[in-house]
């Protein structure tokens, strides 16, 4: 579908992706863009393309080939350290 049929039918085919259906976005006869329905898997694949989590992926297998690991104990007590404490109100009498 062409951008310009994009723009003038967006309600329309935004609500045939809600119900499942995928469209391949062209400019000038060229694929530049997909509407797809979001789900997990396509959560995943935006999260696996955005730079800041590519970069801590890398520097964590780094530092895994490096032998720089922290032992699943350790990691765990680290974070029920850092999680903050909930309040409960009392009741008042």
């Amino acid at each position: 579908m062409g951008i310009r049929e994009l723009k003038a039918r967006t309600s329309e085919i935004i609500e045939r992706v809600e119900k499942g259906e995928a469209f391949l976005v062209t400019k000038r006869g060229r694929g530049v863009s997909v509407l797809l329905p979001f789900g997990e898997d396509v959560e995943d694949m935006i999260l696996a393309r955005a730079p800041e989590f590519v970069r801590l992926w890398e520097r964590g297998r780094a530092e895994y080939a490096r032998g720089q690991t922290t032992p699943w104990s350790k990691l765990r007590k680290e974070l029920v350290a850092k999680k903050p404490k909930r309040h409960v109100a009392r009741r008042v009498r």
